[in-house]
């Protein structure tokens, strides 16, 4: 029972010291506040300077609501790309714009007359933990408004700028939906604190508390279970103690000496290097795309 009660005692003051134990993790850089480099580029020249221009304040609005850079680009065929260099296009572009692992998303339309067209989203920094695990039903919403691959797209300029809409609301509705996402490509944790992104190649202290929510209670329970199945099967009607079975009325030591026949003496090795090794590790972020 002693040994029991150690063991609970041991894994309770692992959890309380839990919540201080230090985690090699960095913060993202944010979003810097600037309204104005949140922007609509309409390359594949398909609205009216108005209508760009209404675009544009809808998209820095939504940017000043979320507090983070959004950059929507409607490409001509002067973009015309694989499918693959469209997404390093979109992530490098994004990156050039507004720095590596700042808060934003960058959206690119595509409308080059490709194929089937391929629209492709990439997140970065709570952009990433907000909408990588939803791209997929955000693209879904946005393409309802989309024309297939044509190569006059000025007849959809209104389908075109309703979908642009429908996206900046997605934006909205998934904005806070999830609170911490793994990146394969990485094997980098991002999770949101303090407002900002930290980025880690651990397990994020709530992620870690969650599991234990459901582990502890199965294992106390377990435990209880095995012990008192134990202690009955077990059970003894006199104490174990070789004491027991010595009468001490009969047995008298009048005189003890230890004696040892032999010694040994064990020497080990011990291996040294001069040399040493570090670990690193890249990868690049995975946004969505929709064909």
């Amino acid at each position: 029972m002693k040994k029991f009660i150690t063991a609970v005692f041991t894994l309770l003051m692992t959890l309380i010291m839990l919540p201080v134990v230090p985690v090699c993790a960095s913060a993202n850089e944010g979003w810097n506040g600037d309204v104005s480099a949140s922007k609509f580029i309409d390359n594949a020249d398909l609205f009216t300077d108005a209508e760009e221009a209404e675009i544009n304040r809808k998209v820095q609005e939504t940017a000043e609501e979320l507090e983070m850079n959004i950059l929507i680009l409607a490409a001509g065929y002067e973009y015309y790309m694989s499918d693959e260099q469209t997404e390093v296009f979109s992530d490098n572009s994004y990156d050039t714009t507004y720095g590596v692992d700042t808060d934003g998303v960058f959206f690119f339309m595509d409308f080059t007359g490709k194929k089937p067209a391929y629209d492709y989203i990439s997140p970065s920094g709570k952009a990433m933990v907000y909408y990588k695990e939803n791209i997929d039903s955000i693209s879904d919403e946005v393409h309802f408004y989309l024309p297939s691959s044509d190569s006059d797209y000025t007849q959809y300029t209104d389908d075109i700028m309703d979908g642009i809409y429908c996206f900046l609301g997605q934006l909205s509705e998934y904005y806070g939906s999830d609170s911490s996402y793994y990146d394969e490509n990485s094997d980098r944790y991002y999770y949101i604190e303090d407002g900002g992104v930290v980025t880690t190649r651990s397990k994020p202290l709530a992620v870690r508390l969650k599991a234990l929510i459901f582990a502890i209670p199965i294992g106390v329970i377990a435990g209880l279970i095995f012990f008192f199945a134990t202690k009955h099967h077990y059970k003894f009607k006199t104490s174990a103690n070789p004491n027991v079975y010595v009468s001490n009325e009969y047995t008298r030591f009048t005189h003890r000496e230890d004696r040892f026949i032999r010694t040994y003496t064990t020497k080990t090795k011990i291996e040294t290097s001069s040399g040493g090794s570090r670990s690193g590790g890249g990868g690049g972020r995975g946004g969505g795309g929709h064909r």
